[in-house]
């Protein structure tokens, strides 16, 4: 398996594996032997993935096992805890027990709501990512999180779940829609400014490369990410500190998806934005010099960090109510992410209301 680059997630208790490489699927099947998959496997998707990869997945598994195949809506709406207990009964009518597996075949949106029921049911089962999304690839597949949403707030109801191992095919990210390739470069982005210069560089002097998704660039983009991610969840696994910084330009963009009803502005949209934010709250308080401020929102405008022409301007006053419930709020106080320099960020508990209503009133000019 020489084509498979292996980034080891090495935690306290548990450690497991996560597999990169390009047209990777014909050793799926070897992976789950060598990982101890035993018994049924429900594939958790949505339409739009299915209709690509399911029978492909399917045909890759063979059968050694058996399989099950649940779809569930398309887009964020589907992280509720309505979703979650249609998922609950079809397993306990389809006789699943705790030895058994969910492989989540899509983004971070199937990955937290699957991921989320494989958390919860039986008291915990086998999880398996098989992401299917930049977003999901570099970020939300890694790291053990799962969640889903509450109408006050985004993935205010979750867990930490780690999986058995993640399975990144950068080959299936050439049938993403270019508004779902952009928003994965949100994610990659951030990994860039919170501690690898030499990615942000990369993805300002290599903009047309990464936009025709080269897969030689596309896959160095993938594995720089898992390596940062892994290095800080290693130290951090249930962001007690330094995990924090992967929260960089979210806490303003959970607070956007919440503002619109996660309806017309997707995640890596939203943290596109969120970072923009971010920006000019460091900037507000001398953290951030301005030459440095002007290189990472050239790169997000590059990236397309803007509202829609048909999404109404949000109100910061709302958005700071909204941000209040944050579930990383501590006495009142909202938890930032904020940029020191390119490659460096730290961690700022604020109080200052007019402070962030107005980060996040550069969005009107975006």
């Amino acid at each position: 398996m020489q084509d498979l680059e292996i980034v080891e997630i090495k935690l306290p208790h548990y450690s497991y594996p996560v597999y990169i490489g390009e047209k990777i699927l014909s050793h799926f099947a070897q992976l789950l032997i060598k990982h101890g998959i035993r018994g049924k496997c429900a594939i958790i998707s949505t339409p739009p993935v299915s209709s690509l990869y399911l029978r492909k997945v399917k045909d890759a598994i063979g059968n050694d096992w058996q399989t099950y195949h649940y779809d569930v809506p398309d887009g964020e709406q589907s992280k509720s805890i309505e979703i979650v207990n249609k998922i609950y009964t079809w397993l306990i009518e389809s006789n699943f027990e705790r030895k058994d597996t969910i492989i989540t075949l899509g983004g971070g949106v199937v990955g937290d709501l699957a991921g989320f029921v494989a958390a919860t049911f039986l008291r915990g089962i086998n999880l398996i990512h098989f992401p299917t999304s930049l977003l999901a690839q570099v970020d939300s597949s890694i790291g053990g999180k799962v969640g889903i949403n509450h109408e006050l707030g985004k993935n205010l109801i979750g867990a930490f779940h780690q999986p058995k191992l993640v399975f990144s095919d950068i080959s299936v990210l050439n049938t993403l829609p270019d508004e779902e390739f952009t928003c994965g470069l949100g994610e990659v982005i951030k990994y860039g400014i919170i501690g690898d210069p030499d990615l942000f560089s990369l993805m300002e002097q290599q903009k047309d490369v990464v936009f025709r998704q080269d897969p030689q660039i596309i896959r160095e983009i993938v594995i720089k990410c898992v390596r940062i991610k892994a290095e800080i969840v290693q130290q951090d696994e249930r962001e007690t500190g330094v995990r924090a910084v992967l929260n960089l330009g979210h806490t303003f963009g959970h607070a956007l998806e919440t503002f619109y009803h996660y309806q017309g502005l997707k995640h890596g949209q939203a943290v596109l934005l969120g970072i923009k934010c971010s920006v000019a709250a460091s900037q507000s308080i001398h953290l951030l010099d301005a030459r440095e401020a002007c290189r990472i929102n050239n790169l997000l405008d590059a990236y397309n960090a803007k509202l829609a022409a048909n999404v109404p301007l949000p109100n910061p006053e709302e958005l700071y109510n909204i941000m209040k419930k944050d579930k990383k709020v501590r006495g009142g106080r909202i938890n930032l992410i904020l940029i020191n320099k390119i490659g460096q960020v730290c961690q700022k508990q604020m109080d200052d209301k007019d402070l962030i209503v107005n980060s996040f009133k550069i969005l009107e000019v975006t």
